[in-house]
């Protein structure tokens, strides 16, 4: 059963917060009770989303101005049932920096293309940071395809448990 989702990318401002906001609305739209979600960053530099995460999940209905960015710590790692990142080299860092941990996390970690089933060549989202607004829009959209997927797919593991 999975109750604990985390999201995790580099700096917590562009990809997991709306890949948060996108696991509550689906989550809601599809049913799915009883699962937590959240996002961290390895590098916390901002107070606050990026100016194009906020305008475009304003564009899909979500109002998201009170989110803080927050640092992944072992704490937060520790209680999770699944933990999603953007990048493989975050699940890696995760491994590296979490050694006492580590068997615990068997099973535990993937990209988010990669829960979904996507090709071993194509498991990375990338961090759209200094890139046009138009990138930016483009990254959000597989974050948001992907999410849906995500939601989806646990509500089926869910059920079946």
């Amino acid at each position: 059963m999975i109750r604990r989702i985390l999201f995790i990318c580099y700096a917590n401002t562009c990809r997991t917060p709306a890949a948060f906001e996108f696991a509550k609305l689906y989550a809601n739209k599809f049913g799915l009770k009883g699962v937590i979600f959240d996002s961290a960053g390895w590098h916390i530099v901002f107070n606050h989303a990026q100016p194009e995460t906020i305008e475009y999940l304003k564009l899909k209905g979500i109002e998201m101005n009170d989110f803080k960015p927050k640092p992944i710590t072992g704490e937060l790692i520790e209680k999770q049932d699944l933990i999603i990142g953007m990048e493989r080299y975050q699940l890696t860092k995760i491994k590296n920096k979490f050694k006492t941990i580590k068997e615990d996390l068997r099973g535990k970690l993937y990209t988010l293309k990669e829960f979904n089933g996507a090709d071993k060549k194509n498991l990375n989202i990338p961090d759209p940071y200094k890139k046009e607004k138009e990138r930016y829009f483009e990254i959000l959209e597989i974050v948001e395809k992907n999410v849906e997927m995500l939601v989806k797919k646990v509500g089926k593991i869910n059920q079946a448990n």
